[in-house]
């Protein structure tokens, strides 16, 4: 039997907190449940016993959302924490970015809140890596959601929603829109005309490709190149294009469906984006990392583990699954350098992914390395190690754009 998730709610409204109990008393079996109603309260709680995830009310007397946030981050970084809050004004919401792994709106209903938490620690048990969690949680500057992302949430739970109302919202950002537009235009999505209207990109891509681009453009956005020279920020950009639009072609390639399709583009987008986050919070250890991994020839996932315990697949698929992306698109972003470990039996993002990235791999990750390729014991257990030379022949006409 799996032991149960210990989760605390904390809430200085105490209809609040009986709201809760009494919405989720059927998670019983699944969750063992601890209620504070105040910030001190919940940190007492802490130093009894551990939590596997804090969910916080914002706007409490005393010690507000975003200061026990704080201390929960430094005293207790293993804690995923989640904010559901409905009074919060926007400067509390954007003072509790890279504070709050999740930022939950109420009303929430139940199955809403379960299946956000679910995702939470589905990502952190699955890897089983205490010191990735502990790691991912003292990071000051990881890549926030941006707000836009929460809106085109909340219109993708919205029964009225169209995509018209979708579109209108991108545009409001013109700075998203063009990025937006720039990518559907691009061999990442290789389409055969030119989209110039952001109204037919939402219809081509839907909502939930729209989003994790809009997630994937802010990430990289996010951080100035100038504030780490050494790291190759372009490179790292064009490679990830570049492989988000193989994996898509080879997925197209095998006549997967058009969710497989869009989840391999976007998990090739982000598949590397762990290097970013580790660059810009580990700056001098990451530095040194690589250039242990180009000094003595090996891989630049080995250098990781041996001096962080973890390595930057593990840190993007932690992150996004604590994000809340789709299950595929997170495994793919995890094993991508050992797709074995999934214990898949099929192709999925994750085979188009690790496939782009490995039959035609460019050398900027570990100058001076030679990757090994494919992995065919695992294309093997697939049956496909057969479609290999078939892959080779296609890709080499897709380029990076």
């Amino acid at each position: 039997m799996n032991p149960l998730v210990r989760i605390l709610f904390v809430d200085d409204e105490p209809m609040v907190l009986d709201g809760l109990r009494r919405s989720l008393r059927n998670l019983r079996s699944e969750w063992d449940m601890s209620f504070a109603r105040s910030g001190a309260d919940a940190l007492a709680l802490m130093e009894q016993r551990p939590f596997d995830v804090l969910v916080t009310d914002m706007r409490m007397p005393g010690m507000n959302g975003v200061e026990l946030l704080q201390e929960v981050r430094n005293r207790h970084p293993e804690t995923v924490r989640l904010v559901l809050s409905g009074q919060a004004d926007e400067q509390m919401i954007f003072q509790c970015i890279g504070l709050a792994h999740q930022y939950l709106a109420k009303p929430c209903d139940p199955e809403s809140l379960r299946a956000a938490i679910q995702r939470a620690t589905r990502a952190g048990s699955a890897l089983n890596n205490p010191r990735l969690r502990e790691l991912l949680g003292r990071l000051e500057q990881l890549p926030s959601i941006p707000r836009l992302y929460h809106e085109l949430g909340r219109k993708l739970e919205d029964p009225e929603a169209d995509l018209n109302d979708v579109a209108q919202l991108i545009a409001r950002d013109p700075a998203m829109t063009a990025k937006v537009l720039k990518l559907v235009n691009s061999a990442f999505f290789g389409l055969p005309h030119t989209v110039n209207d952001i109204l037919e990109a939402v219809h081509y891509l839907g909502i939930n490709t729209l989003k994790t681009l809009v997630l994937a453009v802010h990430a990289f956005d996010q951080y100035p190149a100038e504030t780490i020279p050494w790291f190759p920020w372009e490179a790292l950009w064009n490679h990830s294009l570049e492989t988000g639009a193989r994996a898509r072609a080879l997925a197209q390639l095998e006549d997967a469906p058009d969710t497989v399709l869009q989840q391999a583009a976007v998990a090739g987008l982000l598949h590397d984006l762990g290097q970013l986050i580790l660059a810009v919070n580990l700056r001098e250890d990451y530095a040194a990392i690589r250039r242990a991994a180009a000094t003595g020839q090996r891989p630049l996932t080995e250098s990781e583990q041996a001096c962080l315990g973890t390595t930057h697949a593990e840190v993007a698929g932690y992150l996004l699954g604590l994000w809340g992306l789709p299950d595929p698109v997170v495994e793919a972003i995890t094993f991508h350098h050992h797709p074995d470990m999934a214990g898949s039996v099929a192709f999925t993002p994750l085979t188009a992914v690790h496939v782009a990235e490995t039959l035609r791999p460019g050398e900027w990750e570990s100058p001076g390395t030679t990757p090994p390729g494919p992995d065919m014991e695992y294309l093997n257990k697939l049956g496909l190690a057969e479609r290999v030379p078939l892959w080779q022949q296609e890709l080499t006409a897709c380029s990076a754009p």
